[in-house]
């Protein structure tokens, strides 16, 4: 090829094995680097950008596709899709003398972007979710992200796990105050946070136990408090790596669900 230029790359959208799509209709998008089209399970990116090769392609539209995979995660609390790759359709926009031959081709190669879980019961839905907006899958929403999957497949305590997010966010932006600040958030959902991981529970590991004011295991309340929370600090963290200086609702107690005594 002369002049090679990656035209489309096609996905294949993986749901976990309790997830179903019974008839989705079309899902589009336009973006400034490419037009999404996903239909019958297989999603197609017309490249609006010139990529030279498959591989440039990719890494402009996988992020996508992560982000998309974790905000869906975020909004039903467990990964129900993924992405494997189906191939490339590369054209040459300069093409050899007529008699010659123009070289068209996809190239497929198996790879699949996310990895989903497992959920005891099997849903079916009519529609495919919907793209993210806002929303990126930077380097702390991954790492708080995995720690969260580890706690919901047993493998992590409720409580290192959350308080490894708070401390993750607070080291990010330098301490708690500026945490609530640069993402948005209540520094009384960041107390309440901190408080419940380092003081109640009985998950508490040797290095806080020192720490513990009350020796009980979470209630009900608190162990639904705690995940929710921990999912919307992720969110954050992706909104803000979108967009840092964009005007966003703070998250206050009242975003979140009911916690007696707070």
């Amino acid at each position: 090829m002369r002049d090679p230029h990656v035209a489309a790359l096609r996905y294949r959208l993986v749901p976990a094995e309790t997830v179903s799509f019974d008839q989705p209709p079309l899902v589009e998008r336009d973006t400034e680097a490419f037009r999404l089209r996903l239909l019958d399970g297989i999603a197609t990116f017309e490249m609006v950008e010139h990529h030279a090769s498959e591989e440039s392609a990719r890494r402009r539209v996988e992020p996508y596709l992560r982000a998309w995979e974790l905000d869906v995660a975020l909004r039903f609390g467990r990964s129900e899709i993924g992405f494997q790759f189906e191939g490339a359709d590369v054209i040459d926009r300069s093409p050899p003398p007529p008699g010659t031959g123009q070289v068209i081709y996809p190239k497929a190669v198996a790879a699949v972007i996310g990895v989903m879980g497992s959920v005891a019961v099997h849903l079916t839905r009519g529609q495919y979710p919907a793209p993210p907006e806002g929303f990126v899958a930077s380097p702390d929403v991954e790492t708080m992200w995995h720690r969260y999957e580890r706690h919901l497949e047993g493998r992590e305590l409720l409580a290192s796990m959350a308080y490894f997010c708070l401390t993750l966010l607070e080291g990010s932006a330098g301490s708690r105050d500026r945490a609530a600040k640069q993402y948005g958030i209540s520094g009384k959902v960041l107390d309440t946070l901190g408080r419940l991981t380092t003081e109640i529970g009985d998950e508490q590991t040797a290095r806080k136990a020192s720490r513990l004011r009350e020796r009980r295991p979470y209630t009900g309340a608190e162990k639904t408090w705690l995940e929710a929370t921990v999912k919307a600090l992720i969110r954050r963290a992706g909104e803000w790596a979108y967009a840092a200086e964009a005007q966003r609702p703070t998250l206050t107690m009242e975003d979140l669900p009911k916690l007696p005594s707070s």
